[in-house]
């Protein structure tokens, strides 16, 4: 695992599809095993949630977000993480079935950290998901979760 994580990775899993996030959970602990998967459905909890838990220091080691979504589209959960110091540190890949060349320019013009198309196939799914969280979990280096929250609190205050 990378160095600064302690303990297992947990990963916040936005999207509304119960089949995709059944089938990214089995390819991420899969991936990962151990790894905390917590799935949110509607978009309007993700940011409650992601507050939440920053506060009580369990904040996820990376956000998966789908795009489209109902109530709350995943550019506006993603520009609300970017906007807010508190979560901006949070390494967010949008994954997502759209390859429209304007919903990946507006994602990552909203700071996504990247962006992955879901394989239609579990076998690539399992291996687009393996390499996702080989980079982000082993090979990147992210923030130790104390550290985030201090800074986080520098920012606010500043």
């Amino acid at each position: 695992m990378t160095p600064g994580l302690a303990g297992p990775p947990k990963i916040l899993l936005i999207d509304d599809n119960a089949g995709d996030v059944r089938l990214i959970t089995e390819a991420l602990q899969e991936a990962v095993p151990g790894a905390a998967v917590r799935p949110i459905s509607d978009g309007t909890l993700a940011i409650p949630c992601l507050k939440e838990a920053l506060e009580t220091g369990e904040g996820p080691n990376l956000v998966l977000l789908d795009l489209r979504m109902p109530k709350k589209n995943g550019l506006e959960i993603l520009d609300e993480i970017k906007k807010d110091p508190r979560m901006r540190h949070l390494p967010v890949v949008r994954l997502t079935s759209s390859e429209a060349p304007s919903d990946v320019f507006r994602a990552y013009t909203l700071h996504a950290n990247s962006v992955v198309t879901k394989p239609l196939s579990f076998v690539q799914l399992r291996s687009a998901v393996k390499t996702l969280c080989e980079f982000w979990l082993r090979v990147a280096h992210l923030p130790e979760a104390g550290y985030a929250r201090h800074a986080a609190h520098q920012d606010l205050t500043d």
